[in-house]
């Protein structure tokens, strides 16, 4: 089960083998020269991208949470906040380079007066760039945007280096490197069931509604997985993280009949107690609603490390996942569907951002 003949046998776009050459794109893309704004005056920084270009925001969130001593937020929208002015630089990202999200959000940005960095493989995003004078850094495409995660991260990871947003936590960036590189050897297609992490996990998910418990140490990697599944195994998800759900999502326990239900938690090396314990009773709880708890741990010593270790682990078993439902992993028809009709009904980017400006 899940050998290399029946995985390319489902992935007919090879996404497996973009997954395998992670390391070498986390180790490509750090290599890379950014360009970045001055940022001396910044006060308020804005992460701006939509679906596999918002997960490198969400990351770096988490990652520098308790390091970075100014406001940062993670805007996945049309509209800037209302407080982003003249001390705010706005990171926009479309890996596509034509998410009119974040074409809108560069807009506006720059009628606020912001900083302005901007990241994507070319496109409209590329152009609006070079016509304003706007920092530019352009990545490479792999086959899909979900999948060109690493040369987003790590573009975006030395932009904030590079604004002086992240100090001393420098060696983290080529830590998390060297970890997503031990990992890849445990988790390949050619890895064997018994050694493999992430085709363990698609084994316990893949027929199942799962329910992806973590806490706020790694809340981004849980909000990654739930995407990557929806739109690698084409099947739903439920997550939440601690200590939120021991105020709600809990008690739904109580009444859990479905024993289509699946709970998987993500669990990060070195909680400190009150998460720790937390996740002990929240196991107790389930189990005594009749539920058995899938518990996966983050590998590697420093945050980063962590974060990345579990992200690439669970983003390789979504697509385990896909090939046991019989999913190709990589189409994602429905979201082409909603573009197209957005695109004849609304028409939001001619209407409202190059009919202001001559960007394109």
């Amino acid at each position: 089960m899940l050998s290399l003949l029946e995985v390319k046998k489902i992935d007919k776009s090879g996404l497996y083998k973009v997954y395998e050459d992670w390391p070498k794109y986390c180790k490509k893309a750090y290599e890379v020269e950014v360009n970045a704004p001055d940022a001396s005056n910044v006060r308020k920084i804005i992460y701006a991208g939509m679906g596999g270009s918002a997960t490198p925001g969400d990351i770096l969130q988490d990652w520098l949470k308790d390091s970075i001593n100014i406001p940062f937020y993670v805007v996945k929208d049309y509209h800037l906040p209302k407080f982003a002015g003249k001390d705010t630089l706005v990171l926009a990202v479309s890996c596509s380079g034509n998410t009119e999200e974040t074409l809108s959000i560069v807009h506006e940005s720059l009628k606020a007066g912001c900083k302005v960095a901007t990241i994507s493989s070319g496109g409209l995003l590329e152009k609006m760039s070079l016509k304003n004078n706007i920092p530019h850094n352009k990545v490479t495409f792999t086959l899909l945007s979900r999948a060109s995660f690493p040369y987003i991260f790590y573009a975006s990871s030395k932009i904030f280096v590079s604004c002086g947003f992240i100090k001393g936590l420098e060696d983290q960036i080529s830590n998390s490197i060297k970890v997503v590189e031990r990992v890849s050897k445990r988790i390949s297609v050619e890895a064997s069931i018994e050694e493999n992490l992430s085709k363990k996990i698609a084994l316990w998910l893949y027929d199942f509604l799962p329910v992806i418990y973590g806490s706020n140490l790694n809340r981004a990697v849980v909000i990654r997985f739930k995407n990557v599944l929806n739109e690698n195994a084409k099947m739903h998800a439920i997550v939440d993280v601690l200590p939120e759900l021991c105020h709600n999502e809990i008690v739904a326990w109580e009444g859990a009949k479905d024993k289509a239900l699946k709970p998987l938690f993500l669990r990060y090396k070195g909680e400190p107690p009150e998460v720790k314990v937390r996740f002990e009773i929240l196991r107790e709880l389930i189990k005594d609603a009749g539920f058995d708890v899938l518990e996966i741990y983050s590998q590697g010593e420093d945050r980063l490390s962590k974060i990345m270790s579990l992200l690439y682990i669970l983003d390789f078993s979504s697509l385990y996942t896909a090939v046991l439902r019989g999913f190709d992993p990589s189409p994602t028809a429905s979201i082409e569907k909603m573009k197209n009709r957005l695109k004849s009904r609304l028409n939001y980017s001619d209407k409202h951002i190059f009919k202001e400006s001559n960007y394109s």
